[in-house]
């Protein structure tokens, strides 16, 4: 009889005891290929162990090992299964595997692990009776040769679990093992994965090399196992923690809260706190009380402030805050610490051509006009006089805190040249001084340094000037007369004609003088012809009266132009009193002779 799995003579031996006879296979004719496999050891050791109580079962585990023996010729093995097997030796050149067949499977050294281990560290990952799990790499049966691996098992087996994951979207913990460019590696179930710098973060770190060895939750973003791609995102992960994060903080705060944060990011219209999940805003106009050009100025990026809640947004997650909102506003007491007339310092923070501005304290900021920066000069910009930055002294002129104006005065430190001119300069003193200006209505002159007045085109000549550049320009040396000083206005009037002497008078002809009569006087009536008329010639005397002297009063000069002492007067100026008298004189005279003749 014959072995139908091993092809072998078997001999039945009959027992005394009445037993069924067993099969008996002699050494000779035994097979020598391949020792016994692990499988049929467990299979058939508990029977050798129990063969006195078996004994009447004989029968059926010959059937049992006909059967096995004939499963393994008729199990076929291919290319890409994956079978489970028994280890049953470690070799030179592998791993043996009882995987069922008729023979026993090799897995290479190098088919173990995805890890470059030496040989003896590969020959101690399996011992004889474990359980593995393989790949059928190559079946060759009519040769008895087939070839396994461990880790395309576990790969395929990690490709499944890695697709479940990508399908749920679940977060999966990876070690980072090393970088490389553009970003990191990682290992998910096995298998290398690819972490690139911009999926590392909210904001794309330039420096990986802190990550190596780092463990953290990822997401797989993208997933190819045909060409072995696997893409991580630990940035997606934030995101979603930042999310959850931002939707419990936004339902937790309300206007008038006060939160702390840390300043992420300073901009030129603003900074942004982060609060815990979501970025706060304060705008530049909420940062200080105080005037700055850029808020890095007075605020640093990492720096940790309190603010207050001024507005929150679930829907657009905004949240609007404010810092000097946890000042007191300094206008609210402006009045109480810088009454009108007290003197405070402070330092020049913005030039404007129309005055300088002054920061008394922050957030408390007072305004010189340029008209208050000197009492003699007259700057065309204030940066003739202060500078940007510069500390100054200041007296406080005006206070408008509904309007949040203060007006300052720099002059006003320093003694008012203004209050000593009349003195010094009663009305009727000559000065001399240089033409600072030239205008269509007449000269300035510097008496003093920094004092102007001003010779008025009507006192610039007796005779008719149109235009006072044609007598003068910018720098020529004039003398003049004090007219009048206004301190308050700041004013001076002077005359240059006062100190020149009048022209010779001219005598009337009869037509002009008629004329004259006629704007005295009135029209005159007519006669049946429609003429008016004919007065009766006076002769040479009427031809030799002199032309009246308008006086200065009908010319509506002020007064004050001529209300001096003439103790003071030159003799030019007496010289001119005599011709008004004397002309008024004449004048009377040829008014009685016209009577008369009346």
């Amino acid at each position: 009889m014959e072995d139908k799995a091993t092809q072998t003579p078997v001999q039945i031996v009959e027992t005394t005891d009445g037993t069924p006879p067993k099969p008996e296979v002699s050494a000779s004719e035994a097979p020598k290929a391949e020792a016994p496999t692990p499988h049929m050891a467990t299979e058939t050791a508990p029977v050798q162990a129990n063969a006195p109580e078996a004994a009447p079962s004989g029968g059926n585990l010959m059937e049992q090992a006909l059967q096995d023996a004939e499963a393994r010729l008729e199990k076929t093995v291919q290319r890409g299964q994956i079978l489970q097997g028994t280890v049953v030796f470690v070799g030179h050149e592998g791993v043996a595997v009882d995987i069922g067949a008729r023979t026993e499977g090799i897995i290479p050294f190098n088919q173990l692990s995805e890890e470059n281990l030496p040989e003896e560290e590969l020959k101690k990952l399996l011992k004889p009776g474990d359980t593995v799990t393989v790949y059928v790499v190559r079946a060759d049966l009519e040769n008895g040769q087939i070839i396994l691996s461990k880790k395309r098992a576990e790969t395929d087996r990690s490709w499944v679990k890695i697709q479940e994951l990508f399908d749920r979207a679940e977060p999966v913990m990876v070690t980072v093992k090393e970088k490389v460019k553009g970003g990191l590696v990682a290992f998910v179930e096995g298998v290398r994965a690819f972490l690139p710098a911009s999926q590392v973060d909210l904001k794309r770190t330039p420096e990986l090399d802190e990550y190596v060895g780092q463990s953290f939750p990822v997401k797989i973003i993208e997933l190819n196992r045909k060409k072995g791609r696997v893409i991580l995102s630990r940035r997606a992960v934030v995101e979603e923690e930042q999310k959850s994060l931002r939707a419990k903080l936004l339902s937790q705060l309300k206007p008038d809260d006060v939160v702390e944060g840390q300043v992420v990011e300073v901009t030129e219209f603003g900074v942004f706190v982060a609060l815990g999940g979501v970025d706060g805003l304060v705008h530049r106009s909420e940062i200080t009380w105080g005037r700055f050009t850029h808020p890095k100025e007075v605020i640093q990026k990492g720096q940790t402030v309190r603010a207050k809640v001024l507005s929150v947004d679930p829907e657009r997650e905004r949240v609007n805050l404010s810092i000097k909102a946890l000042v007191s506003d300094p206008w609210l007491t402006v009045s109480e610490k810088y009454p009108i007339g007290s003197r405070v310092q402070g330092k020049v923070v913005g030039l404007t051509p129309f005055g300088a501005f002054v920061e008394v304290e922050p957030g408390l900021e007072g305004l010189i006009h340029i008209s208050e920066l000197s009492w003699t000069k007259r700057p065309k910009h204030p940066s003739e006089v202060v500078k940007e930055g510069q500390e100054v002294e200041a007296v406080v002129l005006r206070i408008d805190p509904t309007e949040r104006r203060l007006s300052l005065g720099l002059r006003q430190t320093q003694p008012d040249p203004w209050k000593s001119l009349p003195d010094r300069y009663p009305p009727g003193t000559p000065v001399k001084g240089k033409v600072t200006g030239l205008t269509d209505f007449g000269v300035f002159v510097e008496i003093e340094p920094g004092i102007e007045g001003l010779i008025h085109i009507s006192e610039l000549d007796y005779s008719r000037v149109e235009k006072p550049s044609d007598l003068f320009k910018k720098g020529d040396e004039v003398e003049a007369v004090i007219l009048n000083i206004d301190p308050v206005e700041q004013r001076i009037s002077l005359s240059r004609k006062r100190l020149l002497t009048p022209p010779a008078p001219t005598p009337r002809t009869e037509e002009a003088e008629e004329g004259e009569r006629s704007r005295r006087n009135g029209p005159q009536p007519r006669d049946n012809r429609g003429e008016r008329p004919k007065k009766k010639s006076k002769g040479a005397r009427s031809e030799g009266r002199l032309e009246r002297r308008p006086r200065e009063g009908e010319y509506g000069v002020t007064a004050a132009y001529t209300n001096y002492d003439p103790n003071v007067a030159t003799a030019a100026n007496a010289s001119v009193k005599l011709g008004d008298l004397y002309g008024d004189l004449l004048n009377q005279l040829g008014l009685e002779e016209e009577k008369e003749t009346k």
